[in-house]
């Protein structure tokens, strides 16, 4: 039976007290820690039933570990699978241009070979994106935050994202140094941390998510109230053209997009049935090849000792002997002639009928295989145009691909301006 959760809650915060997070400090600014050690904890939050404010269990933890280290608005909880980082943010005030500011203080080739040095090849970019399905499904969820607070956040969010990169793959120990390489990588990736975002909204969208259509909600091209009664000045999702994009356009292409999409995805099943198809007959063939070696084999033996039958009978027909001796079965024994030459007529009688029950089955065996291979023919030929078809449709893309991915980049945009 589940506990209450006020009961749970009791036992999490004298836990949580108890927890020596001291021990879990890698960097003035950062916390870092594994699930398992508080493994006691999750499994009591497991136990029981979660209110309905908490969209999960990690935002329990995400409320309970940000009192326990006085983080601020500005400071980031993360929790990926099986480990959680808390980062505070900090300021680093540089004088100068903006520019310079922005670079705090470290000249670009400086920055460029922190980059080279430690994230060679552009490895920040995966590196950073890694951690954006736990960023779009707590710090920054649709779930969790309205548009208003998503624009006060997300920068925040975002630079200490990339300061965990950082710290965690550099040996740069100094404030001014990670916030300025921070900063450089986060340019460069900025737009595909935001085009992560949109995705994320749009899919729940389209899959009629309450939360998302109400998140999309709030951008409109005329005034908006929200369920508090909070009122909103227009904010369309403007795209490149300067189209504004609203819920009934968004809802008609997602559905459009969505539907492309499924037929791509049962294009590729459709492919992978027939492969598995003409790949199983290519599998029989083999089989009934290695069946027809087989019965070769035992009609070679038959025909052998039909051939000795029938020297040990003209033997026996060319004698004069009532009585001859003769060896069955590995012994020797003394046979009456005739009786002899009868047994050796029977047993040939035996294996000619065995020699055409086989050469029946090769017959059967080698038009099955024959079968086959028309079959083999056709599926591959139907496979070869399916493929074919496919790489077209994924070389061009589909019509709905192009519309989907401008209101992406027009959401992107708008969430981005602040």
């Amino acid at each position: 039976m589940e506990e209450h959760f006020g009961d749970i809650e009791k036992k999490i915060d004298k836990l949580i007290k108890e927890f020596d997070i001291s021990k879990h400090r890698v960097h003035e600014s950062l916390h870092y820690f594994e699930e398992d050690d508080i493994g006691e904890i999750v499994s009591l939050l497991h136990g029981c039933k979660i209110p309905k404010k908490y969209t999960s269990y990690k935002a329990i933890l995400i409320e309970k570990f940000s009192k326990k280290l006085g983080m601020a608005g500005n400071d980031l909880l993360i929790f990926t699978d099986g480990a959680i980082y808390a980062k505070q943010f900090f300021q680093v005030d540089t004088a100068g241009t903006a520019a310079e500011r922005r670079a705090c203080g470290l000249s670009p080739e400086t920055l460029e070979a922190h980059k080279q040095k430690f994230f060679p090849k552009d490895s920040h970019r995966e590196k950073i994106l890694a951690f954006m399905p736990y960023i779009a499904g707590e710090n920054l969820s649709f779930r969790n935050v309205n548009p208003l607070e998503f624009k006060k956040i997300f920068i925040p969010v975002f630079v200490n994202l990339v300061d965990i990169v950082v710290m965690g793959e550099s040996d740069l120990d100094d404030l001014q140094s990670i916030r300025g390489l921070s900063y450089y990588l986060l340019r460069e990736v900025f737009d595909d941390l935001m085009l992560f975002i949109a995705s994320d909204i749009l899919f729940h969208f389209s899959n009629q998510d309450k939360k998302a259509i109400e998140f999309l909600s709030y951008f409109s091209i005329n005034e908006s109230i929200d369920a508090k009664g909070n009122r909103y000045k227009p904010n369309p999702i403007l795209d490149e053209s300067n189209h504004a994009w609203n819920m009934t356009t968004i809802r008609s292409t997602m559905l459009q997009h969505k539907r492309a999409k499924q037929a791509v995805y049962d294009k590729k099943n459709s492919l992978i049935a027939i492969k598995q198809k003409f790949e199983s007959h290519k599998m029989d063939q083999k089989e009934l090849s290695k069946q027809i070696l087989s019965e070769q084999s035992k009609l070679q033996e038959i025909e052998t000792k039909v051939k000795h039958i029938h020297q040990t009978i003209d033997k026996l027909q060319n004698t004069q002997t009532e009585e001859v001796m003769f060896t069955e079965n590995g012994e020797e024994k003394i046979f009456g002639r005739k009786v002899l030459i009868g047994k050796m007529f029977k047993k040939e009688d035996t294996l000619l009928s065995q020699k055409n029950a086989i050469l029946k089955a090769l017959k059967e065996m080698e038009l099955s295989i024959s079968n086959k291979q028309k079959e083999v023919y056709v599926w591959e030929k139907k496979y070869a145009e399916g493929k074919e078809i496919l790489a077209n449709i994924e070389a061009v893309g589909h019509p709905m691909d192009k519309q989907y991915e401008r209101i992406q980049r027009a959401l992107a945009k708008t969430l981005a301006t602040r």
